[in-house]
C-alpha cells in the first residue's frame, strides 16, 4: 500500500502507539487462539471436488471452500501451508502413516476411519442424496435400486457414499470408482444409473452438465466433513479451536454462500453478476486513525481494520486494484470532492451537507453515537445536562457525525473542535474536556486500550451510517453499490463486524 504521511498524522500515530502498547505478545486479532509460530503444515488434497477444492476451468487456479477455510486457519493460527496432491483412495492412509501433517478434501467423519486417522470437529454438515440422469423416473430410493437388478449404482472408493450404500445395494449392482468426476461422466454416459452425492457438490455438477443430471428422493444420510491428521497429532486441538472461532463469527456462513451460491460452476466464475472494472487502479484517501475501521497496529506497524478488509474484498469481486494515500480527516472530503482521489473512506458518516461536495455509496455499516466520558464521570449522561452546566466541555472532531449531531445542542463556548479522534480521547483522559460523541464500536476500542479509563453513557445521540465517498458524478458509485449489496447479502459484512468488533482485542496498557 502506498501512503503519504503528514506530520500531524505522524504525531497522532506516536500517541496511539504509546497508548496501545501490548500487554502480551499474542496476535493482534485472534489473541485467544493458539499461536503456531509460523509452522509449516503439509496438507494432502485431491483437487477434484467442486466447490470444495478444484482447478478453475478458466484459469487453472486451485480454489474452493476448503482452500479459503485453510488459508483463514493459518491467518488466525499463524502457520504456513504447503499443498500436495494425491488420489482420494490413497489420501487417508497416507495421512494416517504420517506422510502429511493433515488432509482435507470433503472427508466425511466415519467411525471406520478413526482407526487410521484423527478427525477435527466438523466444519460443514451435508446431506447425501441420489444423483441421477435428468430423465430418470424409475426410482428415487436405494431400496428401489436394489429391487431392480438392471440398475447400477456408482460409488467413490472410501467416501461417505461408499459406506452409506454398502449393504443397501447388492455388490453386483455397485461399481467402485476412484474419483467423483469419473462417476458423473459414467452416469451421463449411461454406464451407471445413480450415485450418492452431497447436495452442494451435486449442485455444481447439475449446472456444469447443462442440467443433464438431478437429485432425487430423501437424504440417504447426514454427512459431516472434518480435517484429518495422523493419530495423536498436536494440531488437532488448535484446529478445533479455529473451527469454533469461524463458526461463531460467521466466516463459515460466508464461505458457504460464496461457494454454493456466488460461485457458478457452469462458467467457473465467482460474482459473475457484478460489474468488472478490468483491473482499474483506484486511489483511495484514508486517515488511518480510527480503530477498528482503519489504523496502524502498534506491535507491527501494519495498517489494518474493517475498512481495509472490506475494500480488498470489494476489489476482489469487482476486479480492481487499490492504492491508499493518507490525509487528515478535515482535508479528506474536500480533496475527494475536487477529484484529487478516486474515493475516500475512513468512517465517513452519510450527512446531507456533505452531498453538496461528494457522492456517497450506499451505507456499509450503521452505528449509534453515544457520549464517551471518563470512567468516574457521574455528573451527566445527556447533551442537555452538559448544556445546562457551563463548567462542562464537549470535544468534537471537525466534520464528523459527532460534530453535526451536537451542533446547537451544546453552546459553542462549551464545544472544542479537534482535528482527529485520538487527540480528543487524550484530551478527555487528561481532563481538558468532559465528553465527546463517539460511535459505540470505535469507543469500545478506546475503552479497552485505556484500561477502562473511559466509558459510554446515556442513550444514543443519533443513528449513524457510513459510506464511501467519490467525486460528484463518479462512474465508480454504481459498481461499488453493487459490490456492497453483494457483501451484505452473502454474510461477508456480518463476518467483518464480528472480526473487528468482537474478535479483535486491542492491546491493553499494563
Amino acid at each position: 500500500m502506498h501512503k503519504r504521511k503528514l506530520f500531524t498524522v505522524m504525531m497522532v500515530a506516536v500517541f496511539l502507539i504509546l497508548m496501545l502498547m501490548p500487554a502480551q505478545a499474542a496476535g493482534p486479532i485472534y489473541p485467544d487462539l493458539p499461536d503456531l509460530e509460523g509452522r509449516e503444515i503439509v496438507v494432502a488434497v485431491e483437487n477434484l471436488y467442486t466447490p470444495f477444492q478444484f482447478e478453475n476451468p478458466n484459469t487453472g487456479e486451485v480454489m474452493g471452500y476448503e482452500y479459503d477455510f485453510l488459508n483463514e486457519m493459518c491467518f488466525r493460527l499463524n502457520c504456513t501451508l504447503t499443498y500436495e496432491t494425491i488420489s482420494f483412495s490413497a489420501l487417508i492412509p497416507a495421512v494416517g502413516q504420517g506422510d502429511y501433517d493433515m488432509g482435507i478434501t470433503g472427508i466425511s467423519i466415519v467411525e471406520e476411519r478413526k482407526e487410521i486417522v484423527d478427525f477435527s470437529d466438523p466444519y460443514i454438515n451435508l446431506d447425501q442424496f441420489l444423483l441421477v440422469r435428468a430423465d430418470e423416473d424409475r426410482f428415487t430410493t436405494l431400496e428401489e435400486i436394489a429391487a431392480n437388478s438392471d440398475l447400477i449404482l456408482g460409488v467413490q472408493a472410501g467416501t461417505a457414499g461408499f459406506f452409506v450404500t454398502e449393504g443397501a445395494v447388492p455388490d453386483e449392482q455397485r461399481v467402485v470408482y476412484d474419483d467423483f468426476g469419473t462417476i458423473v461422466a459414467a452416469l451421463i454416459a449411461g454406464d451407471i444409473d445413480a450415485l450418492p452425492a452431497d447436495a452442494s457438490a451435486a449442485a455444481g455438477f447439475v449446472s456444469t452438465t447443462a442440467d443433464a443430471v438431478k437429485l432425487v428422493g430423501e437424504p440417504l444420510s447426514r454427512d459431516e466433513f472434518g480435517v484429518i491428521f495422523p493419530i495423536g497429532s498436536e494440531l488437532v486441538e488448535p484446529v478445533n479451536a479455529y473451527i469454533v472461532s469461524v463458526k461463531e463469527d460467521g466466516f463459515l456462513d460466508f464461505l458457504y454462500n460464496k461457494w454454493f451460491f456466488d460461485y457458478n460452476a457452469a462458467t467457473g466464475e465467482l460474482y459473475e453478476d457484478l460489474p468488472d472494472l478490468g483491473g482499474q487502479e483506484i486511489v483511495v484517501a484514508v486517515e488511518n486513525l480510527y480503530t477498528p475501521f482503519q489504523f496502524e497496529e502498534p506491535t507491527t506497524g501494519e495498517v489494518m481494520g474493517y475498512e481495509y478488509d472490506m475494500m480488498e474484498e470489494l476489489c476482489a469481486r469487482l476486479n480492481c486494484t487499490l492504492t491508499y494515500e493518507t490525509i487528515s480527516f478535515s482535508a479528506l472530503i474536500p480533496a475527494v470532492g475536487q477529484g484529487d482521489y478516486d474515493m475516500g473512506i475512513t468512517g465517513i458518516s452519510i450527512v446531507e451537507e456533505r452531498k453538496e461536495i461528494v457522492d456517497f455509496s450506499d451505507s456499509y455499516i450503521n452505528l449509534d453515537q453515544f457520549l464517551l466520558v471518563r470512567a468516574d464521570e457521574d455528573r451527566f449522561t445527556t447533551l442537555e445536562e452538559m448544556a445546562a452546566n457551563s463548567d462542562l466541555i464537549l470535544g468534537v472532531q471537525a466534520g464528523t457525525a459527532g460534530f453535526f449531531v451536537t451542533e446547537g445542542a451544546v453552546p459553542d463556548e462549551q464545544r472544542v473542535v479537534y482535528d482527529d479522534f485520538g487527540t480528543i480521547v487524550a484530551a478527555l483522559i487528561a481532563g481538558d474536556i468532559d465528553a465527546l460523541p463517539a460511535d459505540a464500536s470505535a469507543a469500545a476500542g478506546f475503552v479497552s486500550t485505556t484500561a477502562d479509563a473511559v466509558k459510554l453513557v446515556g442513550e444514543p445521540l443519533s443513528r449513524d451510517e457510513f459510506g464511501i465517498i467519490f467525486p460528484i458524478g463518479s462512474e465508480l458509485v454504481e459498481p461499488f453499490n453493487a459490490g456492497i449489496a453483494s457483501i451484505k447479502e452473502d454474510g461477508y459484512l456480518d463476518f467483518l463486524y464480528n472480526k473487528w468488533f468482537f474478535d479483535y482485542k486491542p492491546a491493553q496498557v499494563e
